[in-house]
C-alpha cells in the first residue's frame, strides 16, 4: 500500500460482495437466491442476530440483486455482478434509490414521516426497486412504529423495506408479523479462525493458527470484531502474529496462570492461590479479567472432561483426571457470579482472592467421593483411592507440631511404624470402652450393680468388627487385587446357626430404621430351620402390608449378619400350646428391668416415622356402630305417614 493509499480497515476492504461470500449464513443466503430466482420477492424483511454478524451486508448485497443490470435482464438475479452502476453505488453507498437510514438517529414520527412515509409512493429515478434499509430498527419511538405501519404492511409494488436490528423483542409483533424474518446466528471460532486464516495469507501475513483462534475466542461470534482485532494485532506486531503477541495486546491471563489458579480451586491450595494473585498485582493484571479468564477456562475444561472440544491449557488433563464433571461446572458457576460482585469493589484484586478462597470452600467434589467410596467398598484401592490432603491448603501451617491437648492423636503420630492392623485395633478398644460405658450408665440408672465383666452381646461383636475391619480397610496400603479379595473374604462374619441369636441381631441392626423397627417388635416368630415364619396378633393384623414390603430388606440383613439364607414367611397367626412361640418381644431376665427405657425409645422414635414412609399406627378394634338416634312421637307420626327414616 503505497503512502497516499487511504487506509481501509479489514472489516471494510473484506466485506462480502456476493451471496457466495457470505461466512456462517448459508442458510439465509441460500433462501434469498432461490426467492430471487423464483420471483417471489417479499415487500419487507427483517433481519435479527447479534452484532457484526452480516444483517446489513447481507441487505445491501439484496438490494444490489433486486436492481443489478449486468447480466442484461430487466429481472432481479441471484448473483449480482458487482461491475454495474448500481452494484458500485450499493457498494458505496452512494445510491439514489437505495437509502440505509439510521433508526437510533431517526426515531421522531417527523423525520420518520419525512424521510420514508413521503417519498415512499414516489418513484424510483432510475433502478428497478427503491429499497429502504433501516438499520437498529428496534431504536424507533412507539409513534414511528405506528405511523410505519400501514406504510409497510401494503408499500407500493418498487419498494422493499429491509430492517435489521439486534433486539427483535424490542420491535412490536405487528411489524414483525408483516416481515419475512431471518435470523443471524452468531458464527464459531472455528468458521472465524478459517477466515481469519484465509484473510492472513491474501494480505500476506505471519498469522499462527493459535493466535488465530484466541482472536476468534474473544471475538463473541461477530466477524467484524474479529477483523477489528486483527487490525490491532497487526499494528501491534513486528511482522508475526502468534499466541503470545495476541495474549499481550489483549490484556489476557498467561495460561501458565490460569492452570495454577484451576489447580489450586480443585485441590483446596490457599496458599498456592495466593501466589497467583501475587504475581497479577505484580504484573498489574486486571482481576475482572482474570475472573473472565477463570470462568471461560473452567468451562472449556468441563467441556474437555466430557471428551468434548479442546484442551484450554497445557496440564488441563491432569487436572480434569482430579476434578469431576460437577465440580468443574460448579467452581465455573460461583465464580461467574463471583465476577458480577467484584465489579464494584474498591480493591478487586483483594475481593477476587476472598472470594476465590470461598468459592474454594464451598465447592466439593461428591462425585469424586462417591467414586473413592465405592472403590473401597469393592477392595480395589487403598490410601491411593481417598481424597487428597486437606492440609494441603493450609500450606506451611501443616508441619507445626501437634499441641499436648491432644495425646491420642499425637501419640499416633510418635509412635513407630506400624501395622495396618494397629489404628483398627485402638479403634476397636475404643469401642469396647463405649459400649461398657454406656452399660454401666443404663445400669446405674436402673439402681442395678455393674458385672465385672460386660461381655458384649453376638449382635454388638459383630458391629465392632466391621468397624475394626473398615478402619483397617482405610489405614490398609495399596496391595494387589487378589490378597485385597482375600483380605476381603477374611473379615466376612462367621455363620450364626443360632436362630435365636440371629433374630435378636437383625432386630438391633434395624433399630436405624423405625418403618422395619416396628414391624419386627411387633410380630411373633416361628423358626423351623432356614424357614422362619412371621405373624401378627390380633389388631397388628395392618403390620402386615408394610412387612411384605421389606421382606426382601430383612432377608438380605439376615444373610449379611449371619451368612445364612433365611427365608420368611408371612403367615396367620397360630395358637400354640406346646412349645411357646419366639416374640419380638422376648427378653432375658437379665435384660427386663431396660424394658421401660426401651419403651421411652419406642415413643420418640414414632414421630421420625412418617419422615421415612407414610405409616399409621392405631388400633381399629375399638370402632364401634354409632349409638340410634332418639325420635320424638311427633315426627314417628310423620314417618309413619310418608315413610323414611332418622339418620342423625
Amino acid at each position: 500500500m503505497s503512502e497516499n493509499t487511504p487506509y481501509v480497515s479489514l472489516a471494510n476492504k473484506y466485506r462480502p460482495q456476493r451471496f457466495e461470500d457470505m461466512v456462517g449464513q448459508e442458510s439465509i443466503s441460500k433462501t434469498l437466491q432461490n426467492a430471487l430466482k423464483l420471483g417471489r420477492i417479499a415487500h419487507a424483511y427483517l433481519f435479527y442476530g447479534p452484532r457484526g454478524c452480516g444483517k446489513t451486508t447481507t441487505a445491501r448485497i439484496l438490494a444490489k440483486a433486486l436492481n443489478c443490470t449486468g447480466h442484461g435482464q430487466d429481472k432481479p438475479t441471484a448473483e449480482p455482478c458487482g461491475e454495474c452502476p448500481q452494484c458500485r453505488e450499493i457498494a458505496q453507498s452512494a445510491d439514489m434509490d437505495v437509502l440505509e437510514l439510521d433508526a437510533a438517529s431517526n426515531t421522531q414520527v417527523e423525520k420518520v414521516r419525512e424521510a420514508i412515509i413521503d417519498t415512499v409512493a414516489l418513484a424510483s429515478s432510475r433502478d428497478r426497486y427503491k429499497v429502504f434499509i433501516l438499520d437498529e430498527v428496534h431504536m424507533l419511538s412507539a409513534s414511528s412504529f405506528n405511523a410505519l405501519l400501514k406504510t409497510i404492511e401494503e408499500p407500493p409494488q418498487h419498494v422493499v423495506f429491509i430492517l435489521a436490528t439486534t433486539e427483535k423483542h424490542k420491535v412490536p409483533a405487528t411489524i414483525v408479523s408483516r416481515c419475512q424474518t431471518f435470523r443471524f446466528r452468531p458464527m464459531t471460532s472455528d468458521e472465524i479462525t478459517n477466515h481469519l486464516m484465509d484473510l492472513a495469507e491474501a494480505e500476506g501475513l505471519d498469522l499462527t493458527e493459535k493466535a488465530a483462534r484466541i482472536i476468534a475466542k474473544n471475538a463473541g461470534g461477530a466477524m467484524r470484531d474479529a477483523l477489528t482485532l486483527m487490525d490491532r494485532a497487526i499494528a501491534y506486531s513486528d511482522g508475526k502474529i502468534d499466541e503470545k503477541l495476541v495474549g499481550e495486546m489483549l490484556g489476557l491471563t498467561p495460561q501458565d496462570l490460569l492452570a495454577k489458579t484451576i489447580l489450586a480451586l480443585v485441590q483446596k491450595d490457599a496458599s498456592a492461590l495466593h501466589g497467583v494473585f501475587e504475581t497479577l498485582q505484580a504484573e498489574g493484571f486486571d482481576a475482572n479479567a482474570f475472573l473472565k479468564d477463570v470462568k471461560n477456562a473452567l468451562g472449556e475444561l468441563f467441556y474437555f472432561s466430557q471428551n468434548q472440544g479442546t484442551a484450554p491449557f497445557d496440564g488441563a488433563q491432569e487436572i480434569t483426571a482430579q476434578a469431576s464433571a460437577g465440580l468443574l461446572a460448579a467452581l465455573s458457576r460461583k465464580v461467574n457470579k463471583l465476577a458480577e460482585e467484584v465489579k464494584f469493589s474498591d480493591n478487586a484484586l483483594l475481593s477476587a482472592e476472598v472470594g476465590l478462597v470461598t468459592v474454594m470452600d464451598s465447592c466439593f467434589d461428591v462425585e469424586g467421593f462417591i467414586r473413592r467410596l465405592e472403590a473401597l467398598e469393592r477392595g480395589e484401592g487403598g490410601a491411593s483411592s481417598l481424597p487428597p490432603a486437606s492440609a494441603a491448603r493450609t500450606g506451611k501451617a501443616s508441619q507445626k507440631p501437634l499441641s499436648a491437648a491432644q495425646p491420642f492423636v499425637s501419640a499416633a503420630a510418635s509412635a513407630p511404624a506400624q501395622s495396618p492392623a494397629a489404628p483398627a485395633a485402638a479403634f476397636g478398644a475404643r469401642a469396647s470402652q463405649s459400649h461398657t460405658a454406656s452399660f454401666a450408665a443404663e445400669n446405674a440408672i436402673q439402681n442395678k450393680p455393674v458385672p465385672s465383666t460386660a461381655k458384649p452381646t453376638a449382635s454388638e461383636t459383630y458391629f465392632q468388627e466391621t468397624a475394626v475391619s473398615a478402619v483397617a480397610a482405610v489405614a490398609r496400603p495399596a496391595v494387589e487385587p487378589a490378597a485385597s479379595v482375600q483380605a476381603a473374604a477374611a473379615r466376612q462374619p462367621a455363620q450364626i446357626s443360632d436362630n435365636r441369636q440371629l433374630w435378636d441381631m437383625l432386630v438391633k441392626a434395624f433399630e436405624g430404621s423405625p418403618f422395619v423397627y416396628d414391624v419386627l417388635t411387633n410380630c411373633s416368630v416361628h423358626f423351623e430351620g432356614d424357614c422362619w415364619q412371621i405373624s401378627f396378633g390380633k389388631g397388628k393384623e395392618f403390620y402386615k402390608v408394610p412387612a411384605q414390603t421389606k421382606l426382601a430388606d430383612i432377608e438380605k440383613m439376615a444373610f449379611k449378619l449371619g451368612s445364612r439364607r433365611i427365608q420368611i414367611q408371612i403367615t396367620a397367626q397360630k395358637e400354640q400350646k406346646s412349645a411357646p412361640v419366639a416374640t419380638a418381644a422376648f427378653v432375658t431376665p437379665a435384660a427386663q428391668p431396660a424394658a421401660q427405657p426401651a419403651a421411652q425409645k419406642a415413643s420418640a422414635r414414632a414421630e421420625s416415622i412418617s419422615a421415612e414412609e407414610p405409616f399409621v399406627q392405631a388400633d381399629f378394634s375399638a370402632d364401634v356402630e354409632p349409638a340410634a338416634a332418639q325420635v320424638p312421637e311427633e315426627v314417628k307420626g310423620i314417618l309413619d305417614i310418608i315413610g323414611g327414616e332418622v339418620l342423625a
